[in-house]
């Protein structure tokens, strides 16, 4: 009798133990929600491949969209004598940002980008933060700012986004300086300008106050540009030597943004810009 209540004691104190056990495994082991989510109150494993970059664009306000679509159409070629001064609409592109803009194909008095935000947004302070461009330039136009900073250079913006009717006034003035033809090559007609998309700038540094001189060699500042814009996605649309090419006067001063790929494709092209930007034009 005392054996068998002795026996029964133990088996039930194993059973405790057993059961004890188990209730503390379950304490000390986190749940992982899995790739389809998972219940309420689980932990979710750490996530790889998390860099910097992505929190950043998480904190941010501003969220990039996508860098430009890059798939060349090669389809019915533009014209041959775009220097003639005419008023074709400018050629669907891949991409908006890649759109061919010059002496013969133009945008409508109407087109106006949806996203225009002040240079601000990038941390640029001073009149060059009242400029506008697209929220697309934003990042990069941060990140080529800081790197002129950490290099003791000091940038400004002249010139963002232009409207038609401000370019009109635009290249009236140059007309009236210059006479009419030297404007033709000194400054874009209005609906000719690249300032119009939003994704292109004038630049200038303290103490250059022209616009004749070769701000591109003269300053640090524009020798700089000339070296490292391409590398923030930003070109130059108008370089020396390329004017059979652009229709246009060198103007070292104007850079244009189309994402950091199609900027690093331009620069290993060999090509002005123009002759860059027609392979993704749809004709």
């Amino acid at each position: 009798m005392i054996r068998a209540r002795t026996l029964g004691w133990l088996l039930a104190l194993a059973i405790s133990l057993v059961a004890c056990g188990t209730g503390a495994a379950r304490e000390t082991t986190p749940s992982v929600a899995g790739p389809s989510g998972g219940s309420e109150g689980a932990i979710a494993a750490p996530r790889t491949g998390m860099v910097g970059p992505e929190l950043v664009t998480r904190a941010d306000p501003v969220v990039r969209p996508d860098q430009p679509a890059m798939a060349a159409t090669f389809r019915v070629a533009l014209v041959p004598d775009h220097c003639d001064d005419r008023d074709l609409p400018a050629p669907a592109a891949t991409d908006e940002v890649l759109t061919v803009l010059d002496r013969s194909y133009a945008l409508a008095p109407s087109s106006v980008p949806p996203d225009l935000v002040p240079a601000a947004e990038a941390g640029i302070g001073g009149s060059s933060g009242t400029k506008l461009v697209r929220v697309s330039v934003i990042q990069d136009l941060a990140a080529l700012y800081a790197a002129t900073r950490e290099a003791g250079l000091e940038l400004a913006i002249e010139s963002g986004y232009r409207s038609w009717a401000s370019q009109a006034a635009t290249f009236d003035s140059w007309a009236a300086r210059l006479g009419y033809a030297a404007a033709l090559v000194r400054s874009a007609r209005p609906g000719h300008s690249e300032h119009q998309l939003g994704t292109a700038i004038d630049l200038t540094s303290p103490g250059w106050g022209g616009r004749f001189g070769d701000w591109g060699r003269e300053t640090a500042e524009g020798a700089w540009m000339a070296a490292h814009a391409w590398e923030f996605g930003f070109v130059m649309s108008y370089p020396s030597g390329a004017e059979a090419a652009t229709c246009f006067s060198y103007e070292p001063w104007h850079y244009r943004w189309i994402g950091r790929a199609a900027a690093a494709e331009h620069r290993a092209s060999g090509l002005a810009l123009r002759q860059f930007l027609e392979r993704y034009a749809d004709g």
